[in-house]
């Protein structure tokens, strides 16, 4: 294949949505973002970091979606719940295990919801206006074959409620005639989020020069712990200095996690009595951790049912 492979344009974050003409308004998914590279009949996938993903999942690179010979296409992939609403818990599910060399778990089905397109028979399109490019798109891709195209609004005042009422992450403002910046974030795309939160079990700590520098987090995915990132913002020094005394009188050993290769390798103490906080968070990265999290307080809620939903 002779296409590039590119770092796809990112969204800068703002604070409130606009209902200004000049912008136009999605849904942000809460799923993992994934580049499709697809020429003379075969696709490649990649993620945002440039990770190849082809083999996790096939039915995407089986599928008939382009109609011609040579696009790449934004979007991400996302697993519905029984309500459907995009599930975080589902796809990371699916993603790790496609990590851990067990398979794709095509038992979770996935959707691949596409947002623009960047290069048509041979051209980038990155100077093209936004309609245009989303014009281009419709005619580019085979909609009945599992890829669904991400419906734009005219609000984005309504579109942010609505998704707040729906559990989602929140949207995404696009300026019409935007053209696409790779490997940038650029105020052209705006994200607009929701904050979340969620109860963890706290399962080690970081210490530096002995004393406790930040929280190790973790919940429970499916039956699994999985871990789901670092945390200090948020703590008090008598909170740190508490988890200073809990690393040095309550040793444990590691334990079993998914999402290993993302864990600091030093000056961790893994934590015999694991106490519950709640997060305050911003979403998820694709490696499945907290997207700036503060700690808002302790839980009381008991360790198994700290459960990423």
């Amino acid at each position: 294949m002779n296409i590039k492979v590119i770092r796809p344009m990112e969204p800068v974050p703002a604070e409130k949505p606009t209902d200004d003409p000049a912008w136009i308004h999605q849904v942000k998914w809460d799923g993992i973002r994934l580049l499709s590279y697809i020429e003379g009949g075969r696709t490649r996938l990649y993620t945002r970091g440039g990770q190849e993903r082809t083999g996790a999942y096939p039915e995407l690179v089986e599928a008939k979606v382009a109609k011609a010979g040579a696009v790449v296409l934004d979007g991400e992939v996302v697993a519905l719940d029984s309500r459907g609403v995009p599930s975080f818990q589902r796809v990371m599910r699916r993603h790790m295990r496609s990590q851990r060399g067990l398979g794709a778990a095509i038992d979770i089905s996935v959707h691949y919801v596409v947002f623009d397109l960047l290069h048509l028979n041979g051209r980038w399109l990155f100077e093209v206006p936004l309609l245009d490019r989303q014009a281009l798109l419709q005619d580019s891709v085979n909609w009945d074959t599992g890829v669904r195209p991400c419906d734009n609004h005219t609000s984005g005042m309504e579109l942010f409620q609505a998704t707040k009422q729906l559990g989602l992450e929140g949207i995404v403002s696009k300026e019409r005639n935007g053209c696409y910046h790779p490997h940038r974030k650029h105020p052209t795309w705006r994200k607009i989020k929701h904050f979340r939160e969620l109860d963890v079990v706290v399962v080690g700590v970081l210490l530096k020069l002995g004393r406790a520098n930040a929280l190790l987090t973790a919940a429970y995915l499916d039956s699994e712990l999985a871990y789901t990132g670092r945390v200090a913002t948020g703590l008090s020094m008598d909170e740190l200095s508490l988890f200073t005394e809990l690393a040095l009188y309550s040793q444990g050993s590691s334990p079993p996690l998914l999402n290993r290769g993302q864990l600091p390798e030093r000056e961790v103490r893994w934590l015999k009595i694991r106490p519950a906080v709640r997060i305050r968070f911003m979403g998820w990265t694709e490696q499945g951790l907290f997207r700036a999290p503060v700690v808002v307080g302790f839980a009381t809620r008991p360790e198994e049912e700290c459960v990423i939903e």
